[in-house]
């Protein structure tokens, strides 16, 4: 069944309007005819399944059931330092799929861009929300996974509220891994970070050790980044018990 956002603001009622962006995609990409059924998130929690009553700039939809869904899982904040070329945006889809809570993108000293490419990154926040809200509606995610604006490392660091456990994963590290610290059961969740292709300084991780966050080793192999990032994503998600 195909899937469409609609805002948390919309009012549903037996009858509601998409946008005209979602209506454009029904109508003359996907060419649904009236009477097609369909689902509706807006982003809460909210479900609607519908049916499409008109079509035209804007297309009705006939609601016939609602339902709410409770967020269940512990949440998991993914922060990532950024990476060269389409390999942000694949993370992003990924970690939508895998049921990351929310997504900050961050620049360190070894981010392999230039200052100007790094600009660039931090204009495509819309792209990027774009990529997060498709993933959503192609693993049936009612909730969209946050994307937070593009920070220093440092102020990255400082978004971890104290109730929140915090990993940073560093190459260099060669005692302490996810086998020998305990995660948490309940409570605020854990914030994880991932670095870019050129890893962490040992300066970078010391940071991370005086902002509170345990510094861990993902195992002896070499990882490329974005496969150290899903990887952590999937074991850690599996050990909290969200996937």
């Amino acid at each position: 069944m195909r899937r469409f956002f609609i805002s948390p603001d919309v009012e549903v009622r037996d009858e509601v309007l998409l946008s005209e962006a979602e209506s454009h995609h029904l109508t003359r990409v996907l060419r649904l005819p009236v009477g097609a059924p369909l689902q509706l998130f807006d982003g809460r929690g909210n479900i609607h399944d519908a049916e499409i009553a008109a079509v035209g700039r804007e297309v009705h939809l006939r609601i016939l059931s609602s339902a709410y869904v409770e967020e269940e899982g512990i949440p998991l904040r993914v922060c990532q330092g950024l990476l060269k070329g389409r390999k942000m945006e694949f993370l992003l889809q990924k970690c939508t799929e895998l049921g990351v809570s929310e997504f900050i993108p961050f620049s360190s000293s070894r981010c392999q861009l230039k200052k100007t490419e790094q600009r660039k990154l931090s204009q495509k926040h819309d792209r990027w929300q774009r990529i997060i809200d498709e993933a959503c509606k192609q693993c049936n995610r009612p909730r969209p996974m946050q994307l937070g604006p593009l920070l220093s490392l440092e102020e990255m660091l400082l978004q971890r509220e104290e109730s929140r456990q915090g990993m940073l994963f560093w190459e260099e590290e060669k005692e302490a891994s996810l086998h020998t610290i305990s995660l948490p059961g309940e409570g605020a969740g854990l914030q994880i970070v991932l670095g870019p292709e050129g890893g962490f300084s040992s300066e970078e991780a010391e940071t991370a050790r005086k902002a509170g966050f345990q510094v861990l080793s993902l195992g002896p192999r070499i990882l490329r980044a974005e496969t150290a990032t899903l990887t952590a994503v999937s074991i850690v998600q599996h050990l909290l018990g969200n996937m």
